[in-house]
């Protein structure tokens, strides 16, 4: 998801961290399985939720495991393997609320096996301890992370909200992070400015609960947003270099050429 954070990392002494025999890449995708698992799970028996929070509960999970998933294999970012936990901890929430039966089963030993795997030593070692000096600060991904995680969040609670509402809040949430995190022009607008006041225009409709989590959600949003930290990974500020004359003679050719000015220093004619 994001273009410009860290670069695989590397242990302490200088080599590889990922323990030998094991395959790293299949353990991280453990959590994306475990989404897919509970989504299926949904379609086939969706109580306690309506057909929209349904919708918006698999799309936040599926959203959220395939980002931190690709986060951790890719660049072993914090930010994945923390998104990787909220996933499983949107699973758990299905499994709480959703009637037990053979799909709940399967999908309840596939989120057992994906905590499992990112609390052991196979994954945690090819996360980072530390923020990437070459990455974007954390408070410059909170927003992404927070725009990820809404369309479950708010489906969750969003039985008694307008279907369209809620779906137009729900899946431009993840979009709002596509635009930012990929540094498209206005996605800062977006998730400042716009995304923000389109979840507390339509709040109204999402019912008492539903309405107050959205609102609560576009506030912090927006209030991240505006960080220095933000801004400064979107639009990398540019120093201006000190400038000092050279004598003409000194300098190479090309440059005179291109800048039109003879050996003198005198512009040619």
């Amino acid at each position: 998801m994001y273009r410009h954070l860290e670069r695989p990392v590397r242990s302490r002494t200088g080599g590889d961290a990922r323990l030998p025999g094991v395959r790293p890449t299949f353990l991280a995708a453990m959590t994306l399985l475990a989404a897919l698992a509970w989504t299926i799970a949904l379609v086939v028996d969706g109580t306690p939720w309506t057909t929209a929070p349904v919708f918006l509960i698999g799309v936040g999970m599926l959203a959220s495991a395939t980002v931190a998933t690709v986060g951790m294999v890719v660049v072993g970012g914090r930010w994945a393997h923390r998104l990787g936990l909220a996933a499983v901890a949107m699973s758990a929430v299905v499994a709480v609320a959703r009637p037990i039966d053979p799909m709940w089963f399967i999908a309840t030993i596939t989120s057992a096996a994906a905590l499992l795997t990112l609390l052991s030593p196979a994954v945690t070692t090819t996360i980072r301890t530390l923020p990437s000096a070459s990455g974007p600060p954390p408070r410059a991904i909170a927003p992404a992370l927070l725009l990820l995680i809404t369309p479950a969040v708010i489906g969750f609670v969003g039985n008694e909200a307008t279907p369209w509402a809620l779906l137009v809040v729900g899946l431009t949430a993840p979009n709002a992070a596509f635009l930012y995190s990929r540094v498209i022009p206005g996605g800062l607008l977006v998730i400042r400015l716009l995304w923000p006041a389109l979840a507390l225009a339509l709040s109204p409709l999402l019912g008492w609960v539903a309405g107050l989590v959205t609102a609560v959600i576009a506030i912090v949003v927006a209030a991240t947003a505006w960080d220095r930290a933000v801004k400064a990974s979107y639009h990398p500020p540019r120093e201006v270099g000190t400038t000092f004359p050279i004598p003409p003679e000194l300098a190479p050719p090309e440059v005179l050429d291109a800048a039109q000015i003879d050996e003198k220093g005198r512009r040619r004619i």
